[in-house]
């Protein structure tokens, strides 16, 4: 595979786990269990899935995240596998366990509060992270006054900038629903929608000229939010 062809693949992957963002803080300790699941298309055809699950246990919420995609860009063909197991105790991020499959190339992350750090242990950074940084989850709706967010297929510090678009109105199951559209430009570009309860309804990128959106499969209400 040529390395224009493998940048590409890059590009992919960093969108679909790093371009998270939100909109406003909100206490974690409201934060509401729930099921989010999207279909990814590209092009207007399915190549795979975007699975959010968060349980809550006495003080302790635990979310799973798992995204699953196979597909080409032109004539090359790819795999995306990713797994990732985050705790937060209140607003704060406790632990963060991720693995990474790109076609052959496999990366890592696990992160733990220590103090007044996170330490990070991933194939792209190894260190500490200061405790307030978010990871880079797209269900979250609190990291829009984030300027880093801590990257969760290797563990890098990433820079982004997050601005409001404005009001628009989604179908989605047939219903219409009122959302906040956000665009995120830095280590990569994506554009993001939330209800006006903080659900994540709606993502869409573009990635060596191909268009990705997320089709929401689950119901707004079954939907989790912080």
């Amino acid at each position: 595979m040529s390395s224009k062809s493998t940048l590409k693949l890059c590009l992919l992957a960093s969108t679909l786990v790093l371009g998270s963002a939100a909109v406003t803080s909100s206490a974690a300790a409201a934060t509401t269990p729930g099921r989010t699941e999207f279909e990814i298309l590209m092009n207007g055809k399915p190549v795979g899935k975007h699975i959010v699950t968060v349980s809550k246990s006495a003080d302790i919420t635990n979310v799973r995240i798992a995204i699953d995609m196979a597909g080409k860009i032109g004539p090359i063909g790819f795999s995306y596998r990713h797994r990732c197991e985050e705790a937060w105790r209140g607003d704060q991020l406790t632990s963060l366990n991720c693995s990474d499959q790109e076609n052959r190339s496999n990366k890592s992350v696990a992160a733990n509060l220590r103090g007044a750090n996170i330490v990070v242990d991933g194939t792209g950074f190894k260190g500490n992270a200061p405790a307030t940084i978010l990871p880079s989850s797209w269900w979250r709706f609190s990291t829009i006054n984030q300027s880093r967010l801590l990257d969760s297929r290797d563990g890098k510090l990433s820079r982004v900038n997050v601005n409001r678009v404005g009001e628009e109105v989604l179908q989605i199951g047939g219903t219409n629903v009122r959302a906040s559209h956000y665009r995120v430009r830095g280590a990569v570009n994506t554009d993001l929608w939330y209800d006006a309860t903080g659900r994540w309804v709606r993502t869409a990128f573009k990635i060596a000229g191909q268009s990705f959106d997320y089709r929401k499969v689950t119901s707004v209400a079954s939907s989790p939010r912080e």
